[in-house]
């Protein structure tokens, strides 16, 4: 009997190391993922490239990163955009969708592609989005996409995310998404030098508009890009989280979870 039980302890007490053992390994991975996710941003230059642009409304498109496309447009990329919910009601829509035209002749777009979800209803839809999401990728081929982050304080932007994530998935689409901040600041890894074209931005926002009329979206979002250049010392700057498709797919999915 004494035999048996020192066994017993003794397994236990394997037993109990091990547990602890792959609790302190977690924890370390966990800590590991922490610090490698919050590296300082690092600037990167804007090179040519086929890049879709997925905004959740007209005018996202250029308070995210106009700066980033603005430059993309200097360089010669190819710059499509989609636009995933209408204006409120059938004028308001039309107006945004005209100031939507006008930006995208200031800024260079070669495309822009309409699905027309409700505006502020864009959680409820998410299946149907990724289903739209999907066919504009597969149209489109884009090297490049950029999206909110997933995390954006805006109900519509996280449903964007997680839409184009679910549509990632399902059409296996390769290549870089590049995480925008709107609304929220997002734990970005990258950043761009936008000094050059920061007036060009500042212009493009005006021009949504029936959206600025009240609300100051470029001094808001300037204010930002200014704040983020002191990290990379440069005059104004637009952050990022950047990573390869698979790596986002996790991110958001990770997000709703949350």
């Amino acid at each position: 009997m004494l035999i048996e039980g020192k066994l017993l302890l003794g397994t236990l007490k394997a037993v109990a190391i091990g547990c602890v053992g792959a609790w302190g390994s977690r924890r370390l991975l966990r800590r590991i993922h922490r610090i490698t996710h919050r590296l300082p941003m690092k600037l990167r230059e804007i090179a040519p490239s086929k890049v879709l642009v997925v905004a959740p409304h007209m005018d996202d498109e250029v308070i995210g990163p106009g700066g980033a496309l603005a430059l993309h447009q200097r360089c010669g990329s190819e710059v499509q955009v989609v636009f995933c919910a209408a204006g409120a009601d059938p004028a308001v829509d039309q107006t945004r969708k005209r100031e939507a035209l006008a930006c995208a002749e200031l800024m260079g777009f070669s495309t822009l592609h309409w699905l027309d979800f409700p505006e502020g209803g864009l959680s409820s839809r998410e299946n149907e989005l990724a289903v739209e999401l999907a066919e504009v990728l597969n149209e489109v081929q884009p090297q490049q996409v950029f999206v909110p982050y997933p995390t954006d304080h805006h109900r519509d932007h996280t449903a964007v995310a997680a839409a184009l994530a679910s549509a990632i998935r399902s059409t296996k689409w390769q290549g870089e998404v590049w995480c925008f901040e709107v609304w929220s600041p997002s734990w970005p890894n990258t950043a761009v030098d936008i000094s050059s074209v920061v007036e060009q931005k500042r212009n493009a926002i005006s021009l949504h508009e029936s959206q600025v009329a009240g609300l100051h979206y470029a001094g808001g979002i300037l204010g930002l890009n200014r704040y983020r250049a002191l990290r990379v010392y440069v005059d104004y700057a637009e952050a990022f989280w950047v990573a390869p498709e698979k790596k986002f797919v996790e991110l958001a999915e990770e997000m709703s979870r949350v």
